[in-house]
């Protein structure tokens, strides 16, 4: 318990707020040292076998942003509501594609699939589901409903590029540990691989833009490549004048990229993971498409962090040049309006049109007790102590 009385409670706010000082300078440090390299061909010093999993020279590169007259782009977005009751769960999920057209003069046409607005699904489980496996299984619904509207809007709606709310494949946090709930999973894992399928053979960008991402794979790299070119390059030896090692390891890649990064630039390409057989939902897909997925970096306004982008790349093991540039072009074009949010104007769209109400699901709950009557199975969970 916090001990509130307040020359204590201004002692620990003060050290917190020393801690977090020394570190912002350290982060700042590391930054501006990575900054004076960002032109050279840094990853031909090292032994390339030791970076199988970096595909270009740099640690970026500037992007050029695209014309959008002419394109059809495409955002999927889900929202979900869900709640628990004694005995029974239930969801709300609601999975839209934003579609926008680009014409002459900067008009936008704007579509929706299935339609604006379109009323949720109501998912019900009577299954006596712990509360962790209710929230993987509430993410597994919310991700088969976004991807069945992926793959069914590209049939119907041919675009440029489709771009997903969030990640191109399922997190870690969505496979579960209960066997009753794997099924599903693997029913997701199928969807997916039909998406890049379908994607693949219609010559459609595929992409998800990741906001706020809490990653750490880009400063990964850095505490790889510091200490072997710590002592050839003589702009990182200002490395040496602090403890690098400990600033990488405290820091995302989100926090070091903002400060690394121009507007207008992106990170070099990288692999999804370094090893995907070390990392279970790519493990769980097939080969051919496991070793497609790449992923990027991409600051698009000045005062927003950078993006993180994850694409389906054209062969396993490659970084698909022509793809990168056009993905990173029109993703920089449909997310620099704004200063302080950079995000694809088509997916902000898709997340209002897909947002939900927690009074959407208070009005399912009330029309089903009206049907059943009240119940044990219905009554709500109570917070202990009226907390």
């Amino acid at each position: 318990m916090v001990d509130l009385r307040p020359w204590v409670l201004d002692s620990h706010i003060s050290r917190i707020a020393s801690e977090i000082q020394e570190l912002e300078l350290g982060r700042g440090r590391l930054a501006e040292t990575f900054r004076r390299v960002k032109e050279k061909d840094i990853f031909d010093m090292v032994d390339r076998g030791g970076f199988l999993d970096v595909f270009e020279r740099r640690l970026s590169y500037p992007v050029i942003p695209a014309k959008l007259d002419g394109l059809k782009v495409a955002a999927v977005d889900g929202g979900m509501i869900s709640r628990t009751f004694h005995g029974v769960d239930l969801m709300l999920i609601r999975a839209v594609a934003a579609i926008f057209t680009y014409e002459s003069e900067g008009r936008v046409q704007v579509e929706y699939f299935p339609k604006e607005y379109p009323p949720p699904a109501i998912v019900s489980n009577l299954e006596p589901l712990s509360r962790s496996d209710f929230e993987v299984s509430s993410s597994l619904e919310r991700l088969m409903a976004e991807i069945k509207v992926a793959i069914d809007c590209q049939e119907r709606h041919p675009v440029d590029i489709l771009i997903l709310d969030g990640a191109i494949l399922p997190l870690a946090s969505d496979r579960p540990s209960s066997t009753s709930l794997f099924k599903k999973y693997e029913g997701v894992v199928k969807l997916f691989e039909k998406l890049y399928k379908v994607s693949s053979d219609n010559g459609i960008l595929l992409a998800g833009v990741v906001k706020d991402s809490r990653s750490t794979r880009f400063v990964q790299i850095l505490s790889r490549l510091a200490p072997l070119l710590i002592n050839k390059i003589e702009e990182l030896k200002n490395l040496l004048t602090f403890d690098y090692r400990r600033v990488i390891q405290r820091s995302r890649d989100t926090e070091f990229l903002y400060r690394f990064l121009d507007v207008g630039e992106r990170t070099t390409v990288l692999k999804y993971v370094e090893n995907y057989e070390k990392y279970p939902p790519l493990k769980d897909l097939r080969e051919e498409w496991a070793e497609r997925l790449n992923i990027f970096y991409l600051k698009p306004v000045e005062l927003d962090t950078p993006l993180r982008i994850e694409y389906l790349s054209e062969a396993p093991n490659t970084l698909g040049s022509k793809i990168v540039q056009r993905i990173s072009s029109l993703i920089y074009s449909l997310s620099r309006h704004h200063a302080e949010f950079g995000l694809p104007s088509v997916q902000v769209e898709a997340h209002y049109q897909a947002k939900l109400l927690e009074t959407d699901l208070d009005f399912i709950y009330d029309q089903i007790i009206e049907k059943t009557g009240m119940s044990v199975s219905l009554m709500k969970i109570k917070k202990a102590y009226g907390l």
